[in-house]
């Protein structure tokens, strides 16, 4: 039988460390046994039911929450003091995945015990008695796509760097805390805390959520006309899946325009200017959207278009502030 000390490397229990990873896992996991998303979720149980807009929150809050949560590619938490407000939001939000990833959704617990997961689409958090919630930065930044915040108390929505400057925070951050960790002397040294502050050369951004730069114009066409049609009967849920479905076909069209210009990824790309003109994606908004939509179907496509002027950029302002 294996003894524990034949566990321990320089100094800490490599035991206790996983430890730490494991037990998170568990409680996630249980958590989500009781207050996962439905695969098929109720339109009478969101916002998109109501009689008018302004019933649940203003138009501008709604669109905002929509068209960031598709550019964040359905990722999005959900932050309030009340559980009923924020759980109606995580189910409309939900209307916009898939049933596999609603399943990978968590409602809020009215009793405030859920902390943020990384590795869920949308998930429902509820503030302290003080009216704050401490949003942990580590998971955040591991989280495979950026996330949207949005806070139904005030109305507010913010966001993360789309994906390929997300994949190069998150690479940078990975790498100060792996180095960190190997030169960690003792058990004590190990909290994600002291790994990072013990980098002199790293300093992590920790304002990564900004306000929604760009407007699009297919969440907000999609808004202005289902509140048109009547609620409480079906026209609204296939008003939904047509967009749903115009959404999609977008992004496959992207898909299949880059393979085609770069002969399935053996070329650079080249042409963003004539994708959005050949595409109809001239609004940046848009082209966020199905920009999202195309990564979850190619992982890494994003990259791919904007990664490396992105890199170059980034690599010549580190350089001059080395100066």
């Amino acid at each position: 039988m294996v003894k524990e000390d034949e566990f321990r490397l320089k100094g800490y229990n490599i035991i206790s460390v996983l430890s730490s990873e494991i037990v998170p896992i568990m409680e996630l996991l249980t958590s989500m046994k009781k207050h996962s998303v439905p695969e098929e979720v109720d339109l009478k149980d969101t916002v998109l039911n109501d009689d008018d807009i302004g019933d649940s929150c203003h138009e501008d809050f709604l669109h905002k929450a929509i068209s960031s949560h598709l550019q964040t590619c359905g990722c999005s938490m959900v932050v309030g003091s009340n559980p009923e407000k924020v759980n109606k939001i995580v189910l409309t939000l939900c209307l916009f995945l898939t049933p596999a990833e609603r399943k990978c959704s968590r409602l809020c617990h009215p009793d405030g015990s859920f902390k943020y997961d990384t590795g869920l689409f949308v998930q429902g958090l509820l503030k302290d008695s003080t009216g704050s919630f401490v949003l942990p930065y580590r998971q955040v930044l591991y989280s495979l796509y950026p996330t949207t915040h949005i806070d139904v108390d005030i109305n507010t929505v913010k966001q993360m760097p789309p994906c390929h400057e997300h994949t190069y925070h998150q690479r940078r951050y990975m790498r100060a805390e792996l180095s960190a960790l190997w030169k960690a002397a003792s058990e004590d040294d190990i909290s994600s805390d002291n790994l990072i502050n013990a980098q002199d050369s790293y300093t992590p951004d920790l304002n990564i959520f900004q306000d929604v730069m760009h407007k699009d114009t297919l969440v907000k066409s999609f808004i202005d006309e289902v509140f048109l049609l009547k609620p409480g009967l079906s026209l609204r849920s296939v008003y939904l899946s047509h967009f749903l479905l115009l959404l999609h076909r977008k992004a496959l069209t992207l898909l299949r325009y880059i393979e085609d210009e770069t002969q399935k990824g053996k070329k650079p790309f080249r042409s963003l200017r004539n994708l959005k003109t050949d595409l109809a994606l001239t609004v940046e908004g848009d082209l966020n959207i199905i920009m999202a939509m195309t990564e979850k179907l190619r992982a890494g496509l994003h990259s791919f278009v904007f990664g490396k002027s992105f890199l170059t950029s980034v690599q010549e302002r580190d350089l001059l502030i080395n100066f």
